[in-house]
């Protein structure tokens, strides 16, 4: 598992200089049976804090557990050296690449150990994260605000995405869970976090019925967490340290550390949460920060801000009457050398990792497409490979199932094989994985999303064992 230890950290010390490029619930006795502990995003909203009325789960009633636009890159500044790539002096760790023009280069798929994907959604004045990680795992945190569910669920299913593995809620305001009831209906959701906190809001209400109507239930958000997400990736919730009068310093936050790269996700959370989460002694050093509160300067405080040292600051905002991002925050980034993407100025912004360099694309390229993965080094047509659909004409947003199996040359079943699907879309291509169990058969359901009626869709599927390999093809028409 990659972690970011000290040497990493004193790692990306030492080769800083030098980067490649409100409404009153009428709900509340369901508020009461539902109990989820959440917190908030901007301002005055009134919010009940509450420990009785918890779903409990397993033997522990400490955490509620789960069952089951545009626009271009911004100009190259600080630039210097020749060639067709253009190093960017800044601050900052792990290595990115930016070429003359401006656009980035995708990592060198021969040095890559997989590729992780963050993308910051355009979702206006509020705040959404997506997550994919090397094997196709994913993570999404909010779900901007209500006006924008539909954005977000298009922008999920352009990318041909069926599940969300975790789903967290910062904190209770409606511009970072505005979305997420529709992401919760529309989308098969592993497990939830949300910490413990809850508005009487109608947005907060139409999220726990969103839950409660799937069967899902919802863990507690708070520090000392570990996440079990992708094996090569160690995602670590740092915050809320302890519990606090403002809902934005309940915010839930999230480090992910992928090899030599790291990310720091600060939700709503405030000038107090970052102090405690410094005092608890968390490492907070990452490459990738997106900023607090919009940019708002109740938070990224200097200390903070110092012990994070970011190469990149991503400020998600839109259109407010709060003026974020403040002027205070801009100029203490530019005074430290972060490089700073603004979703009101860059649109869709796309961090992409392979673990030991960075890559950044924005705007119209920043839209949702899937980085091309390398094809698996096989030799085609030493396996055998059948492969059926349960349905060929599925409904929107319907379940899927593949069938694949694979024998080798004298027809006995291929057990472990590693089993790719890649289905092409009309506008993007899905992968998802599996392996051939002692028949030789592997299963691959999923959700098609919302495809585009009538257009025939493609599936290529790849299976490999050792040296050997082999193809097979299917396809389907939603209706």
């Amino acid at each position: 598992m990659y972690r970011t230890s000290r040497h990493q950290k004193n790692k990306r010390q030492r080769i800083r200089g030098t980067i490649h490029h409100s409404v009153l619930c009428p709900f509340a006795l369901l508020l009461l049976a539902v109990a989820v502990m959440l917190s908030g995003c901007g301002g005055g909203d009134s919010y009940v804090r509450t420990h009785a009325n918890r779903i409990l789960a397993g033997d522990s009633g400490t955490a509620v557990q789960n069952a089951g636009e545009t626009g271009c890159p911004e100009t190259v500044a600080k630039a210097h050296g020749n060639g067709d790539q253009t190093r960017l002096a800044s601050g900052g760790g792990a290595d990115a690449v930016v070429t003359e023009a401006g656009m980035p280069a995708a990592p060198d798929a021969s040095e890559a150990v997989g590729l992780l994907e963050v993308h910051f959604i355009d979702v206006g004045q509020g705040q959404a994260q997506l997550l994919i990680g090397p094997t196709g795992k994913t993570m999404l945190i909010d779900g901007g605000d209500n006006p924008m569910e539909e954005a977000v669920v298009a922008y999920l299913e352009d990318l041909g995405i069926g599940r969300i593995d975790i789903l967290i809620g910062t904190h209770p305001h409606a511009d970072h869970i505005g979305g997420l009831d529709a992401v919760v209906e529309r989308f098969d959701i592993g497990k939830i976090y949300m910490p413990r906190v809850q508005m009487n809001t109608k947005t907060f209400e139409s999220l726990l019925l969103a839950i409660r109507n799937k069967g899902l239930k919802i863990n507690a958000a708070k520090a000392g967490l570990t996440l079990d997400w992708e094996p090569d990736a160690e995602v670590r919730m740092i915050g809320p340290v302890g519990e606090y009068e403002n809902v934005n310093d309940m915010s839930a936050v999230v480090h992910l550390a992928y090899g030599e790269t790291s990310f720091l996700f600060m939700g709503d959370a405030e000038a107090q949460s970052e102090a405690d989460i410094l005092r608890s002694g968390a490492d907070v050093g990452a490459d990738v920060l997106l900023v607090g509160h919009h940019g708002s300067s109740t938070s990224t405080s200097e200390a903070f801000l110092e012990k994070v040292a970011p190469a990149y600051a991503v400020i998600q905002s839109g259109d407010n009457d709060y003026g974020h991002p403040h002027k205070e925050v801009l100029n203490l980034l530019a005074e430290k050398g972060v490089r700073i993407y603004r979703n009101d100025e860059h649109g869709h912004i796309v961090f992409t990792s392979d673990g030991k360099r960075l890559s950044v694309r924005t705007g119209k390229e920043a839209g949702p497409r899937r980085t091309e993965r390398p094809e698996p080094a096989a030799a085609v047509g030493e396996l055998a490979v059948s492969a059926s659909i349960d349905n060929d004409t599925p409904p929107q947003n319907g379940r899927l199932t593949v069938t694949v199996k694979a024998t080798d040359a004298e027809g006995n079943p291929v057990q472990g094989g590693e089993v790719v699907l890649r289905l092409h879309y009309k506008t993007t291509t899905a992968e998802y994985r599996g392996t051939t169990g002692a028949s030789g058969i592997a299963e691959l359901s999923f959700r098609i999303g919302r495809a585009s009626k009538g257009y025939t869709v493609k599936g290529e599927i790849t299976v490999t064992a050792g040296e050997a390999g082999g193809r097979a093809e299917v396809s389907f028409t939603p209706k």
